[in-house]
């Protein structure tokens, strides 16, 4: 059965029928609306989303885009915390809107256009480019409305929405200090070139010059931004003399910290002090709880949203650049010293 069909049995014509089935409820009365849906119900008639979408200029489809490194290709992006999140939010948001969300990871600029060029999809929202693609070719080649999410460049048509990471990275690290500790070690992947980790680097060194705290090289501590890293550097951290703190950019290696410390008779925060980024939910979770950087990420994941749907209606409301604030959260992962 199709719509013709169910418009003879209303009395309608086919236009209305579609109308009703795209809740256009304006160009029909509740009566009708009622009795098109009530032989919808009776008949189990399901709209073909294809042929709708063929006919429309919209495909009502997103695409959530995860680029990763080629070694990465074959594991599971959703066990990362951050982006599991990040994505249940814009897939709410979208289904809210009524669109669909359509999630794919994909590990070169070429495979991502391939992507884009293969699908019919009305935007795209790309989480965490940076470091893992390269975005000026990616930029240039992608026709359809397009959100880059921590993300820095310099190109002002391009849209971005980022937190103050500058900002994160100092007030974290003059937390600590303003707790009396000194020797601080920054947990992070600090060789890399992504520039989000850049600047929350930049935040941390600045906040030890400006309280004349000079900054120690073997306090500089690599990782990837996993939980298994967080307890590999658990291991490092106790070999470390002289250490008292650490600031560390992802819950989940302050997590992973934590009970590798406890596991080596190192109790946070009584013995260390750590401090998570992002502000997760299991950051708040457990004992101790973790004091974390907040970067509203409920908040960043609706301005992405609103800014894609800008583009997309070409209403132009909103500036290209969005950044978002933080603010420290203050729990239980870090103790005050006595000073000497």
């Amino acid at each position: 059965m199709g719509i013709k069909e169910i418009a003879k049995l209303a009395g309608v014509s086919p236009m209305t029928v579609s109308n009703v089935i795209n809740k256009r409820y304006s160009k029909v009365s509740m009566t009708t609306v009622e009795k098109v849906n009530k032989i919808i119900k009776e008949k189990n008639y399901i709209p073909n989303l294809s042929a709708r979408t063929l006919s429309a200029q919209t495909s009502k489809i997103i695409a959530i885009i995860v680029p990763r490194a080629e070694n990465e290709e074959c594991s599971n992006f959703f066990s990362d915390p951050y982006i599991s999140q990040m994505v249940g939010i814009l897939e709410t948001k979208l289904r809210s809107n009524g669109y669909f969300a359509m999630i794919r990871s994909v590990t070169s600029s070429d495979g991502i256009i391939t992507f884009l060029n293969n699908w019919k999809i009305d935007g795209a929202i790309f989480i965490l480019p940076n470091g893992k693609t390269q975005l000026n070719s990616i930029i240039k080649k992608i026709h359809v409305p397009s959100i880059f999410m921590d993300s820095y460049t310099k190109n002002q048509n391009v849209c971005t929405i980022n937190i103050n990471d500058y900002k994160g990275g100092f007030i974290a690290t003059e937390y600590l200090i303003k707790n009396n500790h000194k020797n601080i070690a920054f947990i992070s992947p600090i060789n890399t070139t992504t520039p989000l980790i850049e600047q929350r680097f930049k935040g941390y060194s600045d906040a030890l010059k400006q309280y004349n705290i000079p900054l120690r090289k073997e306090l500089l501590i690599q990782c990837d931004i996993s939980y298994e890293e967080g307890l590999r550097i658990g291991d490092v951290l106790k070999a470390i003399e002289n250490i008292s703190a650490a600031v560390t950019t992802a819950d989940i290696i302050a997590l992973g910290i934590i009970d590798r410390l406890r596991e080596n008779n190192i109790n946070v925060p009584q013995d260390f002090s750590v401090t998570g980024y992002d502000n997760l939910t299991f950051s708040k979770y457990g004992y101790p709880k973790i004091t974390t950087i907040d970067q509203h990420i409920e908040e960043k994941g609706a301005m992405a949203i609103e800014l894609l749907f800008d583009r997309i209606n070409k209403t132009n409301r909103l500036t290209n650049k969005i950044c978002v604030d933080v603010e420290l959260v203050e729990r239980d992962s870090v103790k005050k010293l006595v000073n000497n």
